[in-house]
C-alpha cells in the first residue's frame, strides 16, 4: 500500500470519486457531469465536496456559469484519469492471464525498428516467454512519449533526443546508427563505375520532411561541397512508402543502413557505394521514471538489450 493512503483515504475514497474528477475535468460544469454518472445534482455537489474534504485541497472555483479546475484540481484530475486507465489495463490484462497467457506488455516502436531490431526480439520473446502477449504501437516519439508518461505504454524503443524529460522517463542507448543512400536493384546509376553525389544531383528524390535532421544533415553536406539542393518529388519520413516507391521509380532516397542492408539482402534495392556522413540520434529503450513494472515487462526489456548487443 502506498503510503500516502492512510486509513481515512483507504476506507473513503471510491471509484466513483475518480469518475467524477474525469468528467469534471471535460465538462466543468456539475450540471452537466451529474446525469453523465446518472447522480442528481445534489449527490453530485456532495461527491466533489467529499474529495476535497478526503485530500484536503480545493480542486475548482466555482464560478457563476461553470467551474474552474485549480492547480491541485488539475493534477487530482490527471491522477484519476490514470487511475481509471489502470483499472481498465488491470482489467484487460487479467483476462489474457487467465486465458492462458503469461501476462502482457505494450510496447510503443520507432517504425525503422520494425523490421530490423524489433522483429529480433519479437522471435527471442516467442522462444523465451512463448505465451506472452506483446501490444505494440508504432510511431514516433512526439506521440508515444507521452502515451508512456500516461500508462499507455511499458516501454518504447525510439530515438533518444536531448529534449527528453528526465523527470519522467529514464532513456538507455542501445545502438547508433548510420545512413544509406539507395536505390532500386537495376537502377540505371548502378552502370557507373564510381559514383558520388555529383552524380545524383540529376535524379528526382525521395527525402524526409524539411525540419527532419537527415534532411538538414543532407542540406549541409552539399552547400558544403558545393553543390545544389536536392529537388524532392516526395516528402516522407514513411519507410514502407519510400521502399514501394524506390522499387517503382528511378528515385534515389536515404534510409537507415539497418533498413537499407534488410531490403538489399532481401533483393529489391540496392545501396550506393557513396561516402554520406549523415548521423541519425541513437536508438535507445524509454522507460518511465521510478514506475513499478511487471516481472514479464522487466524480461522483455532484458530481451531487448539481449537483442541489441547482435545488432
Amino acid at each position: 500500500m502506498h503510503q500516502q493512503l492512510n486509513n481515512r483515504l483507504r476506507s473513503k475514497l471510491r471509484l466513483r470519486h475518480m469518475e467524477l474528477l474525469d468528467v469534471l475535468g471535460e465538462t466543468l460544469n456539475i450540471h452537466q457531469a451529474a446525469p453523465r454518472l446518472s447522480l442528481s445534482q445534489p449527490a453530485a455537489s456532495k461527491l466533489l465536496h467529499e474529495i476535497e474534504s478526503l485530500y484536503e485541497a480545493r480542486f475548482f472555483d466555482r464560478l457563476p456559469r461553470g467551474l474552474r479546475a485549480t492547480a491541485a484540481g488539475e493534477t487530482a484530475i490527471r491522477w484519476a484519469r490514470l487511475c481509471l486507465h489502470n483499472m481498465g489495463e488491470s482489467v484487460a490484462e487479467a483476462h489474457l492471464v487467465a486465458g492462458g497467457a503469461t501476462g502482457r506488455v505494450r510496447v510503443g516502436v520507432l517504425p525503422v525498428a520494425i523490421p530490423t531490431l524489433f522483429a529480433d526480439v519479437l522471435k527471442r520473446a516467442r522462444e523465451e516467454v512463448p505465451k506472452l502477449v506483446v501490444t505494440v504501437t508504432e510511431g514516433g516519439n512526439e506521440a508515444m512519449l507521452p502515451a508512456l508518461a500516461r500508462n499507455e505504454l511499458d516501454l518504447v524503443l525510439g530515438r533518444l533526443t536531448p529534449n527528453m524529460d528526465s523527470a519522467f522517463f529514464t532513456s538507455e542507448r542501445l545502438y547508433d546508427e548510420s545512413v544509406s543512400l539507395v536505390v532500386r536493384k537495376d537502377h540505371p546509376v548502378l552502370r557507373k563505375r564510381k559514383i558520388s553525389l555529383k552524380d545524383l544531383g540529376d535524379l528526382e528524390w525521395i527525402l524526409q520532411p524539411e525540419l527532419a535532421p537527415m534532411r538538414r544533415q543532407l542540406d549541409e553536406l552539399l552547400l558544403a561541397q558545393g553543390l545544389p539542393r536536392p529537388n524532392p518529388k516526395l516528402e516522407t519520413s514513411s519507410v514502407l512508402l519510400t521502399t514501394m516507391t524506390l522499387m517503382q521509380t528511378d528515385m534515389v532516397a536515404m534510409l537507415p543502413s539497418s533498413v537499407a542492408r534488410l531490403y538489399e539482402l532481401q533483393g529489391p534495392l540496392k545501396i550506393l557505394q557513396v561516402p554520406l556522413p549523415v548521423v541519425l540520434p541513437p536508438v535507445g529503450l524509454v522507460l518511465p521514471f521510478n514506475r513499478m513494472r511487471s516481472p514479464v515487462v522487466s524480461t522483455f526489456i532484458d530481451i531487448v538489450r539481449q537483442t541489441a548487443r547482435l545488432q
